[in-house]
């Protein structure tokens, strides 16, 4: 029969309960401390991943939100940019189109200026050459009473010619005059030309004569500043004016 030592029983569960208790205070205990801290870590780690997800989320909605923006920007400077270069465009071409057109005026008034020079010229040429024409023939059948004929129409000349107050005397009884003739003068045409210019201006003449073959035929007088012209050549040279203004 199995003989069961009370004294050794108690012992042994006095030593049960000491293990017990020194496992539960030692052991159990700072395990069950340690765990319940490694798991309120865990549970925190898990919240903060958990909250660093919710926050990514966060920040992954506003990026696309700021990336629809961005694109939406994207497209209104595009637009806009596109508005500019069409409006830069339109006016470098405006600006094109008005130097375009204002070379162009310039290279027709150019053009009409260099035109009219030319015409002018060539009416200058033209009247010059029938000038040149008609001295040359009018200088073959010259003769001494067509000598004679020129030199009294100059005479008729002088006796219409204004000339009473317009001459400067300065104070002197007597004008000065200068006589320019194609040819030599006889002392009888010389002395009816001093007399008609003395009865026009109503002074005394002193009169100083000269030849001039490039008048042709016919004479010229200065007095002062006031020339009175009744030449060939004069004629000619108005007949060439009249001739070149009635071209333009």
């Amino acid at each position: 029969m199995l003989e069961i030592n009370l004294s050794t029983l108690l012992l042994q569960v006095a030593n049960f309960l000491i293990l017990a208790y020194i496992l539960t205070r030692f052991l159990f205990k700072p395990l069950k401390e340690t765990l319940d801290k490694r798991a309120s870590q865990v549970t925190k780690a898990v919240d903060e991943a958990e909250k660093a997800t919710r926050e990514a989320e966060k920040l992954r909605v506003e990026y696309e939100k700021k990336r629809e923006n961005i694109d939406a920007e994207i497209v209104a400077l595009k637009n806009e940019a596109r508005i500019v270069i069409d409006q830069t465009r339109k006016q470098m071409l405006q600006e094109a189109y008005q130097e375009i057109e204002a070379m162009r005026a310039r290279a027709q008034e150019e053009l009409e200026q260099q035109r009219a020079d030319a015409l002018r010229l060539h009416r200058s040429k033209i009247g010059e050459l029938v000038a040149t024409l008609t001295r040359r023939m009018i200088k073959d059948i010259l003769n001494p009473q067509l000598h004679q004929a020129y030199l009294d129409a100059f005479l008729d000349q002088l006796r219409l010619a204004q000339l009473d107050g317009r001459i400067s005397t300065s104070g002197e009884e007597t004008i000065s005059a200068e006589l320019i003739t194609a040819t030599p003068l006889a002392q009888e045409n010389k002395a009816r030309i001093a007399t008609t210019l003395e009865t026009v201006v109503s002074q005394p003449i002193d009169l100083a004569c000269r030849v001039d073959a490039g008048l042709v035929a016919g004479a010229m007088v200065r007095l002062g500043d006031t020339l009175i012209d009744g030449s060939l050549q004069g004629q000619l040279q108005q007949l060439r004016n009249r001739y070149e203004a009635e071209l333009g």
